[in-house]
């Protein structure tokens, strides 16, 4: 499986490990490059693709910072087990990382800076290697390859710039790997974010001119983890899709002229799975909805799903629930990511009595439940050692195929509640036991607080398939999705629902005319900017894009479940790091935050 580029990523795995968390030497590390590792063409294929492994690294930075500050996802306290870590999750939560030298800011927010300029780096570094390389000493290199690997590495390198450019906006544009020249005042300082939106676009244009097309009607296949025309296009979707937001200038005509583009095959074929797992799946190499993904395997590396730190799915599960998925050979689980609870703990809730929470925002589970029939909301279970069903751990007991029931660290057993509080005990009837954790907040977590997405399936350890799905950057749903919020920001808003039907119409078991939007196939729903964004959320939980959907539709300020709303819009920016400025006295601190 993904042969190609897995063998690759396998050969330099240890080496983005080694580089994840310290500081490059530019300078001796190209001239250890240029003198010494380049002498047959998998040397320069190698190093073409080492910072790719390096940005696949980074998800487990890119998407808490995207996740965490928004409305789906919250990380509570659960019991005295942990995630207390000096409040982090609650600042995150709650919009409150003004303190430039705390734990959040200097442990997540400046280390994604720090991070992407490593893996920029390293993609300067091989950029000037190949272009110094004597191409006549490589025979079975074409110039045609010669031509795709600088775009590899260019297409890399506008990406991550597309990253830092959304958290921070006013950033260093960095393109050499010259110590000397890298050292000069100008390039230490940032850049107007005019210039830099000028730079990622005009790249991407000419990496979409020179990129190969996608080739077949399959999926990426073993091509899977290189940059085509229709990933390049892709990413252009994206940042003519949230100009407005960052630039206060509309490119919807832009975006929605790209995504007729990809839609219409210019960039190769590309067509929706018929299934809403396809994407995210052990094979989803194969599927034609993957426009953009990075390989992983047990066997190779999988940053998003292995188990422990330096993961993100793999933290998605609930406790001890490792006996029900039938993985408990790769250990035990300690879960983050719960979702953000629909009901009140000052009552007894369902299926007792009681209210949801009346906030526009957050209790994801409800608005899975606003349709009948959707195949995402269920149990999620393995129907076999690669089949499953269901993308959620829903309320109840955790049940092994031996009849066990998943234990807290205290010993209760785990009964999953869509609330946050100290249940303990009393979580199948309803009722706090812990009456100084009566309140719904992240510090009165237990084991029982939150319900779980299981996005990626985790499937049983034994059988090979383990852990095995690439993980999916860009996919076609997103292109359609985006079309479709380019047609109603224009006021056709028939259209933007038959887009969004297109898509929804495999989420449903039974997928009537009172679930479809309103438009050409005889929907009834009306498409107002809260179902938009709703549905935003539904279709695209859990892949790193939340706070900025929230932030293009102007709700990234608004309250939700323990969080008031935003005094000002300041931190749709992130902040530098006290470390980051201490390190470069040429950089300047983003409006709102305190500087050194």
């Amino acid at each position: 499986m993904k042969t190609f580029i897995k063998s690759i990523v396998a050969g330099v795995a240890v080496a983005a490990a080694a580089f994840s968390c310290t500081n490059l030497d530019e300078h001796v590390y190209s001239g250890l490059m240029s003198a010494n590792y380049y002498t047959k063409k998998s040397d320069v294929v190698k190093a073409v693709f080492r910072p790719f492994e390096h940005f696949f690294e980074s998800v487990q930075r890119y998407v808490p910072m995207q996740e965490l500050p928004a409305d789906v996802f919250f990380t509570p306290q659960m019991d005295s087990y942990g995630w207390w870590d000096g409040g982090i999750w609650n600042d995150w939560h709650k919009h409150d990382w003004q303190d430039i030298s705390g734990q959040l800011v200097e442990g997540y927010v400046g280390n994604f800076w720090v991070n992407s300029y490593q893996g920029i780096a390293q993609c300067n570094l091989v950029l000037d290697d190949i272009r110094r390389l004597d191409h006549d000493k490589f025979p079975d290199i074409t110039e045609a390859e010669w031509a795709s690997f600088e775009c590899q590495l260019r297409a890399a390198r506008a990406s991550a710039y597309l990253r830092l450019f959304d958290f921070y906006r006013n950033c260093q544009l960095i393109t050499s790997s010259s110590t000397e020249e890298n050292e000069k005042p100008e390039r230490k300082r940032q850049v107007a974010p005019e210039v830099m939106y000028s730079f990622i676009e005009s790249e991407l244009l000419d990496c979409l001119r020179l990129l190969p097309d996608k080739v077949g009607s399959g999926g990426p296949d073993i091509y899977q983890g290189q940059y085509t025309k229709g990933a390049v296009a892709t990413l252009l979707v994206r940042l003519y899709l949230n100009t407005e937001a960052w630039m206060g200038t509309p490119a919807y005509d832009k975006c929605e002229a790209m995504c007729d583009r990809i839609l219409n095959g210019e960039f190769g074929y590309y067509a929706l799975s018929e299934t809403w797992y396809g994407p995210f799946d052990w094979d989803n190499e194969k599927c034609p909805e993957v426009i953009f993904g990075i390989p992983a395997s047990f066997g190779t590396t999988s940053w998003h799903m292995q188990n422990d730190r330096r993961t993100i799915y793999g933290r998605g599960l609930p406790y001890n629930s490792q006996n029900y998925l039938e993985i408990a050979p790769d250990g035990g689980r300690n879960p983050r990511w719960h979702l953000s609870p629909s009901f009140d703990n000052r009552n007894p809730r369902r299926p007792f009595s009681g209210s949801a929470y009346g906030y526009k925002l957050g209790s994801p589970t409800q608005k899975f439940q606003k349709y009948p029939g959707d195949l995402r909301y269920r149990q999620y279970k393995n129907t076999s050692n690669n089949t499953r069903e269901g993308m959620f751990f829903l309320e109840g007991y955790i049940i092994d195929k031996e009849g066990n029931r998943a234990k807290s660290s205290s010993g209760y057993d785990i009964y999953l509640l869509d609330q946050c509080g100290g249940f303990t005990t009393g979580a199948p009837s309803g009722t706090i036991t812990d009456a100084s954790r009566a309140e719904s907040t992240i510090f009165n977590g237990d084991m029982n607080s939150g319900l779980y997405c299981v996005k990626y399936p985790f499937y049983p350890y034994a059988g090979g398939y383990y852990i095995e799905s690439d993980y999916t950057e860009l996919r076609l749903a997103e292109v359609i999705y985006s079309k479709a919020e380019c047609r109603f920001r224009d006021g056709d808003v028939r259209e933007a629902g038959a887009l969004l039907n297109s898509v929804r119409k495999r989420n449903y078991e039974n997928f009537t005319s009172a679930i479809a939007y309103q438009g050409s196939d005889g929907g009834t729903v009306t498409l107002t900017a809260d179902e938009f964004l709703d549905e935003w959320m539904r279709e695209f939980i859990f892949e790193g894009r939340r706070r900025q959907d929230l932030i293009r539709w102007n709700r990234f300020e608004d309250e939700w479940w323990e969080k008031a709303a935003d005094p000002d819009t300041h931190n749709r920016l992130y902040p530098l790091a006290k470390s980051t400025l201490e390190l470069n006295r040429y950089l300047v601190q983003n409006p709102g935050y305190s500087t050194i």
